[in-house]
């Protein structure tokens, strides 16, 4: 009966082979990881910054986010005169009204005009990463096209809301901001946020 097994040097062969797999592979996949981290972190002091402002000038502040096409990923901040209350009715049709608006048309002055203090101009998130998604209050459905607006108010309250954050591997991450702190926690998974708040 012939009973072959490995030698020494096929099995340091195969080591040295599945070493250098992960030598390779490992840095690429924590890269990744390392990348949604840190562009979560960036927006969480964004929408810290933000937040501080609106009670600095006692004014009504949002963020803005494109989830449509090529500019998923970008975003603004803009400001109200003042203080302003959010009907949300009167934020759904603004947003269906600048989705269908033609180059031409006239419409009623906005009340929000964009903020160059906070950022000085629209901001992206790095290459491979998009909104996917972004739940607030004021939102009957989750906004998945078009415009979405997360709004900070003079008192220091934020709107309840969740953004998702997608990058390649299928990952992606959830920022939830609480309401009566304005701070944003990471969930590192897609949320809605109506199961976050159950």
């Amino acid at each position: 009966m012939n009973r072959r097994g490995f030698t020494l040097i096929e099995v340091m062969i195969v080591l040295a082979i599945l070493a250098g797999l992960i030598v390779v592979g490992a840095p690429r996949l924590f890269k990744k990881q390392t990348n949604i981290r840190a562009t979560t972190r960036q927006f969480m002091a964004l929408t810290k910054d933000v937040r501080n402002k609106a009670r600095i000038y006692n004014s009504t502040y949002r963020l803005v986010i494109n989830l449509d096409g090529d500019k998923a990923g970008t975003y603004w901040v803009e400001r109200a005169s003042g203080p302003t209350p959010i009907d949300p009715d009167a934020a759904e049709k603004e947003r269906e009204r600048l989705k269908n608006k033609s180059k031409d048309e006239d419409g009623p002055p906005p009340k929000f005009a964009i903020d160059t203090s906070v950022l000085k101009k629209e901001a992206h998130l790095p290459d491979g990463f998009r909104f996917t998604q972004v739940e607030t209050m004021s939102a009957k459905d989750p906004i998945t096209t078009g415009t979405a607006y997360i709004h900070f108010f003079a008192e220091g309250f934020v709107e309840a809301s969740a953004i998702q954050i997608a990058g390649g591997n299928n990952l992606t991450w959830t920022l939830v901001f609480n309401p009566l702190t304005g701070q944003a926690d990471i969930i590192e998974k897609a949320q809605s946020l109506k199961d976050i708040q159950r």
